[in-house]
C-alpha cells in the first residue's frame, strides 16, 4: 500500500505540466538554523625584534574567539599599556643623530681679544695659560657643526644644526689669561678659572662658577646657583631662582636674587649691596672706614658678622622680626620700635640692615 502511494506521487511529479498554467509568484521562506563556528585559541609565543642597539619585546598573546588579549607597550620614561620596548646600547646605533664627535684644535689669537661662546645645552669650561693660543675641545653630535669666527679683536664660537637647535655640546677651552670672555647658555653649566680681563656670563638654566678671575664681572642666571671665589674686581651678580655664594672676593659687590640665599664670606670691599626677596642674607668680611654696606631681604634673616674694632653707623629696620646682637649696643634713635640706629666704635662706615619678615642678627667675630 505504501509503495503504491509513493509510485503514484512520483508519477504525478514527473507528469508534463499544463502549458497554459502560470507560475505562482508567492514568496517562499527558507529558514536555515544558526550555525556556530568555534575557532580554538591560537597561541603565539613571545618574540623579539632586534636592531643594532635596539630591541622590541612583545610578550606572548593569543587569539581567543576573535578576541585579542590585552598587551602593553613600555618605553623608558613613558608607560603605555601594551608592548614592551627595551632600548639597548645606543652606541651601536649607526644613525648620525646618536653618534658623538670629538673636536680638538689649537689656533693663535690676539691675547687681548674677546672670546664669545653661545651654547644651547651642555657645559662650557674655561681655563687659562700663558700662550697666545686657544685650544678648543668639543664633544657634540655628528649632526651638529662647530663654527669659529675670528678677527683681531674677537673670537666667536657657536654650534649649528640642520634640525633646529643643536644637541648638547660640551666645550673645554684653554685661553690666554689676558682675554675677556662673554658666555651664554640656555641649559648650560659654566665654569671659569683664571680669566683676568673681564667676565660676562648668562644662563637660563645652569650653574655658574667663577674662580681666580678679575676685571668687570657680570653674572646672570634665571635658574641656577652662582659661585664666585678668589676673585678681584667689580661684581654684578643676579639670579632669579638662584643661591649666590661669594668667598674670598675683593672689590665692589652688587648681588641680587629673587628666590635664593646670598652668602658673602671673606670679603674685602668698601661697597657692598646684597638683597633678596625670599631667602637669607649673610655677610662675613671687612667693614672698612668710609665704606657702605646694605643687606636686605623681604622674607628671610639678615646675619652680619662684625669684626672687632669696627667704626660704623648702623641702621636696622624690621616689620615682623626680631633684632639680636651678641654684644651690647646703645640705641641712639628708635621709630615705632621697628626701626632704630646705633653707633659702633667711632662711627664712619654706613651699615643698613633690613628685613620685612625675618630676624636681624649681629655676631661678634
Amino acid at each position: 500500500m505504501f509503495s503504491e502511494l509513493l509510485v503514484g506521487a512520483l508519477m504525478a511529479v514527473a507528469a508534463p505540466q499544463n502549458e497554459g498554467a502560470r507560475a505562482d509568484g508567492r514568496d517562499i521562506d527558507i529558514e536555515i538554523p544558526s550555525v556556530e563556528v568555534q575557532i580554538p585559541a591560537i597561541e603565539i609565543p613571545s618574540f623579539d625584534i632586534e636592531l643594532p642597539g635596539f630591541a622590541i619585546v612583545i610578550p606572548g598573546f593569543a587569539f581567543d574567539g576573535f578576541e585579542l588579549a590585552n598587551f602593553s607597550v613600555e618605553i623608558p620614561e613613558l608607560d603605555i599599556p601594551g608592548i614592551y620596548i627595551d632600548v639597548g646600547d645606543w652606541q651601536d646605533w649607526d644613525d648620525r643623530h646618536f653618534q658623538d664627535t670629538e673636536m680638538d684644535t689649537t689656533f693663535s689669537v690676539n691675547p687681548k681679544a674677546l672670546l664669545a661662546i653661545r651654547n644651547h645645552a651642555g657645559v662650557i669650561n674655561i681655563r687659562t695659560w700663558q700662550r697666545n693660543q686657544i685650544r678648543l675641545q668639543a664633544r657634540h653630535s655628528s649632526d651638529d657643526k662647530i663654527k669659529i669666527f675670528q678677527s683681531e679683536s674677537s673670537v666667536s664660537v657657536k654650534s649649528e644644526s640642520r634640525h633646529g637647535h643643536p644637541d648638547e655640546v660640551d666645550y673645554e677651552l684653554t685661553i690666554p689669561n689676558g682675554m675677556a670672555v662673554d658666555l651664554w647658555g640656555f641649559s648650560t653649566d659654566i665654569s671659569i678659572d683664571g680669566v683676568g680681563n673681564g667676565v660676562r656670563v648668562e644662563t637660563m638654566e645652569g650653574d655658574i662658577e667663577v674662580y681666580n678671575s678679575g676685571g668687570e664681572i657680570s653674572i646672570r642666571s634665571v635658574e641656577g646657583d652662582i659661585v664666585v671665589a678668589k676673585s678681584k674686581g667689580r661684581f654684578e651678580v643676579n639670579g632669579v631662582a638662584s643661591d649666590i655664594t661669594m668667598t674670598d672676593v675683593e672689590g665692589v659687590i652688587f648681588a641680587e636674587s629673587i628666590d635664593g640665599d646670598i652668602q658673602l664670606q671673606v670679603i674685602g670691599s668698601t661697597e657692598v649691596e646684597a638683597k633678596t626677596v625670599d631667602g637669607d642674607v649673610s655677610y662675613d668680611g671687612q667693614i672698612r672706614d668710609g665704606g657702605r654696606y646694605r643687606l636686605s631681604t623681604h622674607d628671610g634673616d639678615v646675619i652680619l658678622t662684625v669684626p672687632a674694632g669696627v667704626n660704623a653707623d648702623v641702621s636696622v629696620a624690621t616689620f615682623d622680626g626680631e633684632f639680636q646682637a651678641e654684644f651690647p649696643v646703645k640705641l641712639d634713635r628708635a621709630e615705632a620700635s621697628r626701626k632704630f640706629s646705633f653707633v659702633l666704635g667711632k662711627g664712619g662706615a654706613r651699615i643698613e640692615l633690613n628685613s620685612f619678615d625675618g630676624n636681624i642678627l649681629l655676631i661678634r667675630k
